[in-house]
């Protein structure tokens, strides 16, 4: 029998609907029946675990990955490529995303109150300005320009901290637990990646330099999930999925 799953309080989850006529999903507390609403995990074979991200009772995301035991950190977490992405298990189920601009907002609001280190968004010019006013206390820097085919009413934003990956991250810990986690060859590969990352920061790398956003598509899968603020586990699973291609 399966262990049970395991609820790690996040205060990402989207908050349950108040729409009364919308009936809960299938995923239920096995226990109880209640309406599973959150992040869940539970232990598998041979060192790995099993992750689902569920809001009322609808799964977002289900994958499984290696156990990474000894990196965590708070800009790190299974809602952020969840709530980032609109992603779901099921396309036609219901989801937390109310309109087209729902992650781009998520996005700019994870951005300012430090839920993750790196992105991107598209706002109305009026939503961008204000975005630019709070974003001068933080650490954030940004990059912006006009959507061309939008007449001047959408912004497209690119933004990350200034703070250097060593000061975000514990990346000693992130490192032995891909060198864990992974093949020798490819554990070594991200982890020169992750290493010559730890006096940059996203701002430097990947905001400011010229070519900022082609440079992030092609720098290694850790340090973008890193950047992004995914879980590494995740990741792990994603270079073992592509190098067995």
């Amino acid at each position: 029998m399966a262990d049970a799953w395991i609820l790690h309080p996040d205060y990402r989850t989207p908050p349950a609907p108040t729409d009364l006529g919308l009936a809960p999903g299938p995923w239920r507390h096995p226990d109880g029946g209640q309406i599973m609403n959150g992040t869940y995990e539970r232990p598998l074979p041979k060192r790995r675990v099993e992750v689902v991200t569920v809001w009322y009772g609808y799964p977002l995301s289900h994958w499984r990955g290696p156990r990474m035991p000894r990196f965590s950190s708070p800009m790190v977490s299974a809602w952020n490529p969840v709530l980032a992405q609109g992603l779901s298990v099921d396309p036609h189920a219901p989801a937390p995303y109310r309109d087209e601009l729902w992650c781009d907002r998520w996005i700019a609001e994870a951005l300012l109150y430090a839920r993750k280190p790196y992105g991107a968004f598209t706002l109305p010019a009026g939503e961008a300005m204000r975005w630019f006013a709070k974003a001068g206390g933080t650490n954030l820097v940004y990059r912006a320009r006009l959507e061309a085919e939008a007449d001047g009413e959408l912004v497209r934003v690119v933004a990350g901290t200034s703070e250097r990956y060593a000061q975000l991250f514990d990346l000693d810990a992130l490192i032995a637990d891909y060198r864990e986690a992974l093949p020798k060859e490819l554990a070594e590969r991200e982890a020169q990646a992750l290493d010559a990352h730890r006096s940059s920061s996203p701002a430097l790398n990947y905001v400011l330099t010229e070519d900022a956003e082609p440079l992030f598509a092609q720098a290694a899968l850790s340090v973008r999930g890193l950047t992004l603020g995914y879980p590494p586990r995740e990741t792990a699973a994603r270079i073992l999925a592509e190098a067995a291609q």
